[in-house]
């Protein structure tokens, strides 16, 4: 326990003064034993026996009735959680307040209705930056002392009061008060870790300047009650500020350990409530401009999808699909990421670029006269390039087959998956394999639409030129076409562009 200098100091300069040398324990003990003769808890103590006296017991079963009635509140998770919110929210102003709330899941919830996607995450983010500019080091300091109290508070009324006392009393019964205990003298010895949890218990309380403040947070959380009558609680706090400042727990935990010099520790709690609420919120927000981002994503997929095919979701080909995706993400595992966007392609490969794209490529490739050759080369080249990319999306399709070998090693892995986790890991290595040869397919096909995009654009400006600079024959080109040739290609520009952006969106995750 505790040594102070000028005892240090006066045990040396004993030391050599007796005829009789006296050794540094005897002389500590000495001083120890002097210390607790003038003790105003002296009669807690007896040194020749080693013995805690009954009184002691009786003044912890004191402490323990005091604060018993603490526990219900502090056993109450939906109370300690608002007490957490209360205890952040309980010094701030009614501005600062007002961007708390605004932030909150039910408030973002009711803006999303009313509110454009783009509008809300600006709103938010600005709201998150506006409120961390107001917590400087001192208030979150503040925010984190009344908490950390808070906690103190609870370790002092959870310490086990009943277990300690029945040491003294077999009969005494956790939360029963009633009956007065009868308590007896008890050896120190296999106590002394108990009391040193006693004393960790109720230093930290006795070092709490604003205990005020702490009743008025806890009070507001339970309701508007007093988790504790203030009187009772100040005489409480009285009573533990002035056993601290004796030190009797350590003059005894002292003379039984036979360590004089032990030291004892006051270990404050020390919870980051400020941190962790706006490390908490931060992810609330992000996970809240994550979703607000992927539902726009997801309904702009669908519309564009709708405009390309009348239907947001179909599938073309057998095994690289979103129905068979289900039985690996079912089990946490990847799965085949861009399904979607490899479907996607080979409907509008079979659908459209083979058909009416293809159609109006020959119509103007060949019936017009272009002014230059490399221009309708270019467009030519980028068109074959697309139909190219049919026959490898087909054949790793049917690598997954159940003849196909990728197909039966993702097959016998997932057959030992629940047996071996270890497989879970193998089927993500294929999986991700085949990803990237999807990827690269459609990243492929897609440039090459952009290249035949771009050419449609430049006609469908071409022809409304008083003299157009492309084709010089629009007349005969248009004579030769099953509809307007300048709606034709308008219609069949805007297809293939909304397709374009489809894929942009299906093949990048949201942000």
């Amino acid at each position: 326990m505790y040594l102070t200098k000028n005892i240090v100091n006066r045990i040396f300069s004993f030391i050599g003064a007796d005829s009789k040398p006296i050794s540094d324990r005897d002389l500590l003990l000495k001083q120890t034993l002097k210390e607790l003769g003038q003790n105003k808890y002296a009669k807690f103590y007896r040194p020749k026996t080693d013995e805690i006296d009954p009184s002691f017991a009786q003044y912890l079963f004191c402490f323990y009735k005091t604060i018993y009635p603490a526990r219900s509140f502090l056993k109450n998770e939906a109370k300690i959680k608002k007490l957490k919110q209360i205890c952040f929210e309980h010094s701030l102003s009614a501005e600062v307040l007002a961007t708390v709330r605004r932030l909150s899941p039910e408030v973002i919830e009711a803006q999303a209705q009313e509110t454009t996607p783009n509008e809300l995450i600006r709103r938010l983010q600005d709201d998150f930056i506006a409120l961390s500019n107001t917590f400087d080091n001192e208030r979150i300091k503040a925010i984190n002392r009344c908490y950390n109290l808070i906690m103190a508070f609870s370790r002092l009324a959870f310490f086990d009061y009943a277990a300690f006392l029945q040491n003294f009393d077999s009969t005494l019964r956790d939360g029963v008060f009633t009956v007065p205990p009868k308590f007896t003298a008890l050896n120190v010895g296999p106590l002394v870790r108990d009391l040193g949890i006693f004393y960790t218990a109720i230093s930290a309380p006795a070092s709490g300047d604003d205990w005020a403040a702490v009743f008025t947070v806890m009070r507001i959380a339970n309701d508007g009650t007093d988790v504790l009558p203030p009187s009772q609680w100040n005489m409480l706090l009285a009573n533990m500020k002035e056993l601290t400042s004796s030190k009797i727990l350590e003059i005894m935990v002292r003379l039984s350990s036979k360590n004089l010099l032990r030291n004892g520790k006051v270990i404050i709690p020390d919870e980051h409530l400020c941190e962790n609420w706006f490390e908490k919120k931060r992810e609330e927000i992000r996970q809240h401009i994550s979703e607000i981002a992927d539902k726009q994503r997801n309904t702009r997929i669908q519309a564009l999808a709708k405009a390309v095919f009348e239907k947001p979701e179909l599938e073309r080909l057998n095994y690289y699909t979103g129905t068979d995706n289900k039985v690996y993400t079912q089990k946490g595992m990847n799965g085949f990421v861009y399904a979607a966007g490899l479907n996607y392609l080979t409907a509008f490969i079979q659908d459209y670029v083979k058909k009416d794209i293809q159609e109006i490529c020959d119509l103007v490739l060949i019936r017009g006269q272009w002014n230059s050759n490399n221009a309708s080369l270019q467009m030519s080249d980028a068109f074959h390039k697309i139909l190219e990319f049919l026959p490898p999306i087909e054949a790793l399709d049917a690598s997954l087959s159940e003849e196909g070998i990728t197909g039966l090693r993702l097959r016998g892995a997932l057959f030992r998956v629940d047996l071996d986790k270890t497989q879970a890991r193998n089927i993500n290595n294929i999986t991700e394999t085949i990803d990237e040869e999807a990827l690269k397919l459609i990243n492929g096909a897609v440039q090459n639409l952009i290249v035949v995009g771009k050419h449609l654009k430049a006609l469908v400006d071409d022809i409304v030129k008083k003299e157009p600079e492309l084709i010089i024959n629009w007349k005969k080109v248009d004579g030769h076409s099953k509809s307007p040739i300048a709606r034709w290609l308008s219609d069949t520009y805007k297809k293939l562009n909304y397709f374009v952006q489809l894929m942009t969106l299906v093949i990048h995750p949201a942000e």
